[in-house]
């Protein structure tokens, strides 16, 4: 599989009058051709919603996954003067980890790792911890360091930052991917005992009087920009309407309830518990309710790669399929859940994938609403108010 390059520009405006800071960011118009061409997504989310954590032989050790088919990636700097990285922004996650200088891993050689000897605020310690990806095992080092979202001038930035510097990546999928490391987004309880994430340090600090961030995610196919993150505000010109909030069901994943899902005016499911997750790029669901809507829009299963597919041209026939969250219905039309590619660009083929996928995960029936509907509705991941917030995006 080759990964197209993901190229990320960031350059920070922060208002004159809020303390609001937006980068834009660039995409991998390739994510979703990485599902057909390697299937195993699947693995991917169920690694990633089964964790697991020891402190075996004096490693922490946590459960997460490859994130070859994510999409949008934005920049971070680490140390005293900063060291630039491009770095995946996921709320699914709360880790955050770099390359260090040390590894020799295939993955290392290819991408930036950092140095602490250039840095005059790093403290490493003694403390091992690996993560067990689908792919293989990442093992580094606990170390400290100034961190900030962006690279610039103006970055917005926190002290005493702990993240993994990594000293062993597996597998080729790491070294393929343009992105260096990965930010945790989420709460605490699913990072490294007694740590903070970079948000929720920022959250503590004065430089951040709306303890939000928001994702405004670019679907458009002929468009570069693949949108804008912005932290410690939300950005009016990016949405639509008002705001739909709801209350979080659980401060770990960013987890909410869900009204309803709807195959135009049929409910196929109620009341039921999903996560908003930026590191993922399908809309995943109970095997059993995703079948129903699978032979609902027309998708037929193929059987090379276990991925469900849909007949390009019936697409307008196709159904409209809605969400209600907190009252508020959030359609999205088969142009928007379902995914063009062409697996051969000399050749003038293309294929239609479902953007829909069934799972059981080990937790019990549980709904991951990524890219497929995050890039329709501008998304407020609201940590002070422990709540998620939605609107059309424009």
């Amino acid at each position: 599989m080759k990964l197209l390059s993901v190229v990320l520009a960031v350059a920070f405006c922060v208002a004159s009058t809020t303390a609001l800071f937006k980068f834009p960011l660039k995409k991998n118009p390739k994510a979703y051709q990485s599902i057909v061409e390697n299937g195993g997504h699947e693995k991917h989310l169920l690694n990633k919603y089964n964790r697991s954590i020891s402190f075996a032989d004096g490693s922490y050790k946590e459960k997460l996954t490859d994130f070859q088919n994510a999409q949008y990636y934005g920049e971070i700097s680490l140390g005293t003067p900063g060291q630039c990285f491009q770095a995946l922004f996921d709320t699914g996650s709360s880790i955050t980890w770099v390359p260090g200088q040390e590894c020799d891993s295939e993955a290392c050689q290819v991408h930036k790792t950092y140095q602490c000897g250039k840095s005059s605020t790093c403290e490493q310690t003694e403390h091992a911890m690996k993560l067990a990806y689908g792919s293989g095992q990442m093992a580094g080092r606990l170390s400290q360091d100034r961190f900030c979202f962006g690279c610039d001038s103006n970055s917005l930035c926190v002290e005493k930052q702990v993240f993994l510097e990594s000293l062993q990546e597996p597998g080729p999928t790491f070294a393929q991917s343009k992105f260096d490391g990965l930010v945790g987004m989420g709460y605490d309880a699913i990072g490294v005992p007694g740590q903070h994430t970079p948000f929720y340090q920022l959250m503590q600090s004065d430089k951040c009087p709306e303890k939000v961030f928001a994702f405004y995610l670019n679907r458009n196919e002929k468009d570069e920009a693949g949108g804008e993150l912005t932290v410690c505000g939300t950005d009016s010109s990016r949405y639509s309407g008002e705001l739909t909030y709801v209350p979080l069901s659980k401060e770990a994943y960013w987890q909410f309830t869900v009204d309803s899902i709807t195959v135009d005016a049929q409910k196929i499911s109620t009341n039921f518990e999903a996560i908003a997750d930026s590191g993922t790029s399908l809309i995943v669901g109970p095997s059993d309710v995703i079948d129903r809507l699978q032979e609902a829009i027309g998708a037929q299963k193929n059987p090379m790669n276990g991925q469900y597919m849909v007949d390009c041209n019936n697409i307008p026939n196709m159904p409209t399929i809605t969400f209600t969250i907190g009252g508020k219905k959030f359609p999205l039309t088969p142009d928007q859940y379902v995914e063009k590619i062409k697996p051969i660009p000399s050749r003038d083929i293309t294929l239609c994938l479902s953007g829909f996928m069934g799972m059981d995960l080990p937790q019990g029936p549980m709904w991951i609403l990524g890219d497929v509907f995050l890039g329709q509705y501008y998304t407020v991941f609201d940590q002070g108010q422990n709540r998620l917030g939605f609107a059309k995006s424009k």
